[in-house]
């Protein structure tokens, strides 16, 4: 096995899983409240290397075995983690009672979805035809009762910095802000929500979280670092292709040249 060509084939698929988080983060620039993603590399495994040897002994056949040690040999680099990174995004003012964006870093809005409770950042909501709150796609909007929200169809909505909902002045609900101990616990699931999964440790949003009514909370990504994480992909993998291919001219070198002059 030519373990040159393993490393640097390890490296080229790191880039490309490096590109493909890019393109994520750069294709929900517009997302409301997405939360982009970062990629977290590690070397793979390494193994410690010792050359196997006898030395001469003081008679035919008595040698003594040694194994000095050699060093430690590298096998490339994989992907260890790619976490979210939970920074607030801009607020952009839209003027509608049901958009509603929150402010601090560590703040969900819970949702009901049919596969569970789910946590997002995008504050879009919209009024169902019974009167519930719910998101754009269907999933009902939770309140500190573990319940959907239900709204009348008149009348103007408020929503106060807490999240208590009132309608023509008389207070109808609160909604259900939730924070977590552990935000690496938190894996995104698509369609822009999080799961908890059981380590995030879930309590009461942080201090300083509070409800902005009529805003929406916009991306946290960044297309300048984007850019640049591409540029940097593009030139790890690159060096890893001339790597690929200088091992395998030397492999090539070896069987044509070298076995035939033995």
């Amino acid at each position: 096995m030519v373990r040159g060509l393993y490393a640097a084939a390890s490296g080229a698929l790191v880039a490309q899983s490096l590109v493909d988080n890019v393109a994520n983060n750069l294709a929900n620039v517009a997302t409301n409240g997405f939360k982009q993603k970062l990629v977290q590399v590690q070397a793979a495994q390494t193994f410690e290397i010792y050359r196997i040897q006898t030395d001469p002994g003081p008679a035919p056949n008595k040698g003594v075995p040694v194994a000095p040690y050699v060093g430690r040999l590298g096998t490339g680099s994989e992907i260890y983690d790619t976490p979210n990174t939970y920074e607030a995004g801009a607020l952009q003012e839209t003027g509608n009672p049901l958009d509603v964006a929150l402010t601090g870093n560590n703040g969900f809005f819970a949702v009901q979805t049919a596969q569970g409770v789910r946590y997002t950042r995008d504050g879009h909501f919209v009024r169902a035809s019974d009167g519930t709150v719910e998101t754009p796609d269907g999933n009902a909007v939770l309140s500190r009762r573990n319940a959907p929200i239900r709204v009348g169809d008149r009348g103007p909505i408020a929503v106060t910095p807490d999240g208590t909902i009132s309608q023509s002045g008389q207070t109808i609900d609160q909604l259900q802000i939730i924070g977590f101990r552990n935000l690496v616990a938190l894996r995104a699931q698509g369609d822009n929500r999080f799961l908890d999964t059981g380590a995030a440790g879930a309590q009461a949003a942080a201090a300083g979280t509070s409800v902005q009514q009529g805003f929406l909370e916009k991306s946290n990504a960044n297309i300048i670092r984007s850019m640049v994480d591409l540029i940097t992909a593009e030139r790890w993998f690159d060096a890893n292709e001339k790597s690929i291919k200088t091992e395998d001219d030397a492999t090539g070198t070896a069987i044509t040249q070298v076995a035939k002059t033995q």
